[in-house]
């Protein structure tokens, strides 16, 4: 075994020691309760203080105490209603990113480290004192040779290998529920964590986060209503981001907009308008737009920040999309209905009646309420909460949009209540709409189809030609699977192999019988017999085995 595995296993086991004292301290599996082993572990003041919480508060605690990885995992599951309950996803939105700051020493150190160069030598002035910190990074101010104020987000030092251990043990954990609790097969947790695996790796490579301000800056190009945030690339890379800093205030400061002289109305009219310029127009949208992810600079532009967690719609999200928003403006069950089941790839689906009646049953709590009155994200939830239950699977982008969509619903509400999102989100929907359904579109897959019909047509006399041409030289070869053929080839296997048996018993018996009217010859023939006796004795039994058997089944 090589050293470094070895170094694996070794803190493998010792991380695995520290998860299960965690889960020991807030009493989890059968480890603590007031008659369970774990008691003899925990004082009674801490076994009382357990039981002072919820389970869901205790599972909150637990993946705090658990660190980073357990964090991100749990603000995850949070937006995901096919994997936990509503209770529990509440609770885990509260999770706490805060971190215990790394020393500044520390954290000046690894950025010249990432530079390859001493701080003063891209910088004009830098701040050594950070002005944020989370689990996975933590910022600071300065000044570049050029003048220009940035923010600099540099990853702790070891924490991709704190993730990667963290993983490798989630997925052991994750295989162990999986095979010993069945209740868990319908929601697949080994691939969650490893879904998880993939989008926590994207975040801590903070090239993607750059990449995708550029992509975002390329799609508001001249757009005059929202600000990109510059990213400084030759200064970053993987484990060092360096970003303009957005001298602007919080979108939730209502007062202190108001006395900068921006308007609040016209923000929320913006906000919600550029979200959905993102989800409807260019299908890559930010998937965190929370208010301490937006601020405002003068004149009511607006800014977002951290790129880290971005959806991307593919083309069949977008048909979704529109089709759903087609049947949300009618009120439609039926095109509701064929919306979802498009979106989690059942073409053909035998409880669609059920599926569409549950649906329609939805829509008729709103079927004397306004447009302006219903919610599209609420209304949505509730519809991904039934196709769910029907246990049908919904990729993990949307469940980022709709994040999303409920989140900057909030944040545009709390800046002007009485704004109609419907009503904002309309004309996007409609452009969608047109350009699914546009004469372009329309003309470009018939022209595929035809092109398939052609490539069919093109090469079937070739195919007939080959199978004719092979089946007059006896080579065609025809592959034919019969059910349960292996079962009757050993059964007439054993049956084949009792007659033989049965043969040459008969044959022993025949032979004693002979050899046995010898004089000098018949203790050999008595020995045959006896023999006989014993030999056939124990294939009555096996028979009378084997037919009690079949019978059982």
């Amino acid at each position: 075994m090589k050293i470094s595995k070895i170094g694996l296993a070794y803190h493998q086991i010792g991380r695995g020691q520290e998860i299960i004292s965690i889960l020991i301290k807030y009493g989890f599996g059968a480890f603590v309760s007031k008659s369970g082993f774990g008691k003899h572990f925990v004082s009674k003041k801490r076994l009382a203080k357990i039981e002072s919480h919820t389970k869901n508060e205790r599972i909150r605690l637990a993946i705090e105490e658990l660190g980073p990885t357990f964090i991100k995992f749990g603000q995850i599951i949070a937006d995901r209603p096919d994997l936990v309950s509503k209770e529990l996803r509440d609770e885990l939105k509260k999770l706490q990113d805060d971190a215990h700051p790394m020393s500044d020493e520390i954290a000046v150190n690894e950025i010249e480290k990432q530079l390859n160069k001493p701080i003063d030598e891209v910088f004009k002035t830098f701040n050594k004192k950070h002005i944020a910190s989370a689990s996975i990074a933590q910022a600071y101010e300065a000044v570049l040779k050029t003048g220009q104020k940035v923010v600099l987000k540099i990853q702790r030092p070891g924490i991709e290998k704190v993730i990667r251990l963290d993983l490798s043990l989630m997925e052991f954990f994750a295989k162990r529920i999986q095979k010993n609790h069945p209740d868990f097969q319908a929601i697949d947790i080994v691939g969650v964590v490893g879904e998880f695996g993939k989008s926590i790796f994207k975040e801590i490579d903070f090239t993607n986060e750059a990449a995708n301000i550029l992509r975002f800056s390329h799609n508001f190009k001249g757009d005059e209503t929202i600000y990109v945030p510059k990213v400084f690339m030759e200064h970053s890379n993987k484990r060092l981001l360096i970003e303009e800093f957005i001298d602007g205030l919080k979108v939730d400061d209502i007062e202190g907009l108001k006395k900068a002289g921006d308007d609040p109305i016209e923000i929320a009219h913006r906000g919600s308008k550029l979200m959905f310029k993102q989800i409807f127009t260019h299908g890559f949208f930010h998937a965190d737009p929370h208010s301490g992810n937006i601020f405002i600079k003068d004149n009511n532009v607006i800014v977002f920040i951290d790129f880290g967690m971005m959806g991307t719609l593919r083309p069949y999200h977008m048909d979704f999309l529109g089709k759903y928003v087609l049947g949300y403006i009618q009120r439609d069950a039926t095109k509701l209905t064929e919306a979802l089941l498009l979106l989690s790839g059942k073409r053909h689906y035998d409880r669609v009646d059920e599926l569409e009646f549950e649906i329609s049953d939805m829509l008729k709590h709103y079927q004397y309420v306004s447009m302006k009155e219903m919610n599209f994200g609420d209304i949505m939830n509730k519809s991904i909460d039934i196709i769910v239950d029907f246990g049908l699977s919904i990729p993990p982008t949307i469940y980022l949009l709709l994040k999303a969509l409920i989140t900057i619903q909030g944040v545009a509400e709390k800046l002007n209540p009485k704004i109609d999102i419907a009503k904002e989100m309309e004309p996007f929907a409609k452009e969608l709409l047109k350009r699914q359904f546009s004469p372009a579109k329309f003309g470009k897959q018939i022209f595929s189809t035809v092109g398939d019909y052609f490539d069919l047509i093109r090469d079937l006399p070739k195919e007939i030609s080959e199978i004719i041409y092979k089946t007059k030289e006896g080579k065609l070869k025809m592959q034919i699977e019969f059910q349960g053929l292996d079962m009757l080839l050993k059964k007439m296997d054993h049956i084949s192999k009792r007659i033989s048996i049965s043969i040459v018993l008969s044959a022993l018996i025949v032979g004693a019988a002979i050899v046995s009217q010898w004089e000098h010859m018949k203790w050999v023939g008595t020995v045959i017999f006896l023999l006989s006796g014993v030999f056939g004795f124990w294939l009555l039994i096996k028979l009378w085995k084997t037919q009690k058997f079949d019978k059982d089944k």
